[in-house]
């Protein structure tokens, strides 16, 4: 099974970021689906905020960053103490970003 966007204005990478949130992943857990078993289907049932095109390149630029970083992670590239000091600092702020963006 697969979850993607089905319209061609919300990329692939915001539902990766809003499904890897604190606040989605506790309203899951609260309201949808306490068990360990995650469900696509119960996935569906999580409200989805539309971004606006500065909200959307503000988590892009962050999601590539957090792919630049895993990939010189996994090529040792740098210090993976360094790199994941880098990664804690941008989960950070895109947590923050999905509580502004649920205005919570």
């Amino acid at each position: 099974m697969s979850l993607s966007s089905i319209v061609d204005f919300l990329p692939n990478y915001y539902f990766i970021i809003l499904l890897n949130s604190e606040l989605l992943f506790d309203y899951y857990r609260e309201y949808i689906n306490c068990t360990v078993n995650i469900q696509i289907n119960d996935i569906r049932q999580l409200p989805i905020v539309i971004p606006t095109n500065e909200q959307l390149d503000t988590c892009g630029s962050l999601f590539q960053r957090i792919i630049e970083l895993k990939k010189k992670m996994f090529n040792n590239i740098f210090q993976e103490t360094s790199i994941e000091e880098e990664l804690s600092k941008i989960e950070l702020k895109l947590n923050d970003f999905v509580c502004e963006l649920y205005s919570v």
